[in-house]
């Protein structure tokens, strides 16, 4: 499948959130679960659907807060001042697989500290992966409420 042409469209939508997140603070977002260093939350405002050939994708903007402290201090020997990092996800129309359209890795204000690049490669979902289905879940019930009250408010 060619990605290129999902990327070009999601280009504004990842602008938009780095312009925005030196803004963005756990606060502001849903605890999706725990990860093997930090927390990952998602930010349910900014999920939205595409369609490429027939098939839809879900877009979600996740950020991760370290709190490991091991982490943490290897970190800090390669990046100075990182704190966390913010992805951008493409998640198949069924949740059972997803790819990371972008990977920044941010300091406690949100600034990007190092572009991590992509990898489209889809991986496989399966049901030890609750966090990230947790992702999906959270994101599609609020894409779906958001879809259900703009529904309600045209009749």
């Amino acid at each position: 499948m060619k990605w290129k042409s999902i990327i070009l469209g999601l280009l504004v939508f990842i602008s938009s959130i780095l312009l925005n997140s030196a803004d963005v603070s756990a606060n502001g977002l849903q605890v999706a679960g725990n990860t093997a260093v930090g927390t990952l939350y998602v930010d349910t405002a900014k999920t939205e659907a595409v369609q490429k050939n027939g098939a839809y994708y879900l877009v979600v903007f996740a950020e991760e807060k370290y709190s490991d402290k091991a982490f943490l201090e290897k970190m800090h020997k390669k990046v100075k001042n990182v704190a966390g990092a913010i992805y951008l996800y493409l998640f198949d129309n069924k949740g059972s697989s997803y790819c990371v359209v972008a990977n920044y890795l941010v300091d406690a204000q949100g600034k990007v500290c190092l572009d991590l690049g992509s990898d489209m490669q889809m991986k496989q979902l399966t049901a030890k992966d609750k966090t990230m289905l947790n992702a999906y879940t959270l994101c599609l019930k609020a894409l779906e409420d958001k879809k259900r009250i703009q529904k309600s408010l045209k009749k």
